[in-house]
């Protein structure tokens, strides 16, 4: 289903799910498979962030994909770098306006999330396809990830 607000289009397939019966489906690997879009990847991560907090999102988005992927066959495609990468990216957007509650609005706030390449800037081809960066959490090699932006001391230091 996609959902246009202020210009920017939301293509997720768990649009017509409440984040409560999203998250249960999901993490009971009952979610349909066909319908786990970016966006979707993106909505996961976001609610976690504001539920868990950075290390605990980190922790159950790591699991509650591994486990998805291998429920639906498709274990080999669990990419633990871009997992943690894209839950740091969310998480620095989430820090930037903890007031959102709307999951259509902080994607409208933060359009770069719904960018497939928002990593680019920070991980080179050659480090983010190699099997190092599927198996294990590599640090960007070109640029820090973006830090939070709750603490104005912890803005210039990168999410590590």
């Amino acid at each position: 289903m996609a959902t246009t607000v202020n210009g920017t289009s939301v293509n997720y397939g768990s649009a017509a799910w409440d984040e409560d019966a999203f998250v249960r489906a999901f993490e009971a690997c009952e979610y349909p498979p066909e319908k786990f879009r970016h966006a979707d990847h993106i909505r996961l991560a976001w609610i976690y962030v504001r539920r868990y907090g950075l290390a605990g999102a980190e922790e159950r988005i790591r699991m509650s994909i591994r486990n998805f992927a291998t429920s639906v066959g498709h274990a080999p495609k669990y990419h633990e770098t871009m997992t943690r990468a894209w839950l740091r990216l969310v998480y620095a957007a989430y820090a930037a306006t903890p007031g959102l509650t709307d999951y259509v609005a902080f994607v409208s706030q933060h359009p770069t999330l719904l960018d497939k390449s928002a990593l680019a800037p920070f991980y080179s081809p050659q480090v983010l396809t190699s099997d190092e960066a599927r198996h294990n959490w590599i640090l960007p090699d070109l640029k820090p990830l973006p830090a939070p932006v709750d603490n104005p001391a912890r803005a210039t230091s990168p999410i590590r």
